[in-house]
């Protein structure tokens, strides 16, 4: 029997989400590089012109879901990296909700099977941080300390804002769960509800459960 031919074109890609698909089937025992050819259809020597070996493609995905995911948090700084408007931490969230509702099976990955990095303490200068989590750390320090927050009370409030994000991701994300609602339209609204209670910004309609007391 002859060997399937070499794809050509965007194999990396390829074999990283038919690498995704596997882990999150058949654990990370369940991973190969022969299983992960096999699934794109390519020959089981193919991958080698990328990967080493396992560890090499686990390795890949992540950084491959990390891009795309700092990608998608990027395009709302952008667009308000110049102000101190605390609309940068909603748009911020919405992205980081909606990123995973576009793709559910990137959450289960990155979450469950990778080896991420984050330090709550937030006492260092972030560089071994999960690359998202040390965005979030990074705009709501300079955002925060415009309204007013001491530094203990901007880490709480990091904290804060990253479980309410992380958690809608998880809940929107479980195919157990039965919302009425469209999660796309209803996440900023979600996030709305959740305020920061600044002694410098009363009645405000800040982002993401924050109390100033």
């Amino acid at each position: 029997m002859s060997e399937k031919p070499y794809h050509h074109g965007h194999l990396r890609d390829s074999l990283i989400e038919a690498g995704i698909e596997l882990i999150n089937k058949m654990g990370e025992d369940g991973l190969s590089l022969r299983k992960v050819a096999a699934l794109c259809g390519v020959s089981h020597s193919a991958p080698y012109s990328h990967f080493k070996n396992k560890d090499e493609l686990l390795h890949g995905m992540q950084n491959h879901v990390t891009k795309m995911f700092m990608q998608a948090l990027d395009s709302q700084i952008d667009i308000y990296s110049q102000t101190e408007d605390p609309e940068t931490l909603i748009q911020m969230g919405k992205a980081y909700v909606l990123f995973f509702i576009k793709q559910p099976q990137y959450f289960n990955f990155l979450f469950s099977h990778s080896s991420i990095s984050v330090n709550l303490a937030m006492d260092d200068d972030g560089k071994d941080n999960f690359p998202p989590f040390e965005l979030l750390r990074q705009h709501s320090f300079r955002i925060l300390k415009g309204l007013g927050m001491d530094d203990q009370k901007i880490k709480d409030a990091i904290i804060s804002m990253w479980a309410t994000v992380h958690g809608l991701a998880s809940i929107a994300t479980m195919k157990n769960v039965h919302y009425d609602k469209s999660w796309e339209s209803k996440i900023e609204d979600l996030l709305r509800n959740t305020q920061i209670d600044s002694n410098d910004r009363r009645n405000s309609d800040v982002p993401l459960h924050v109390h100033n007391d």
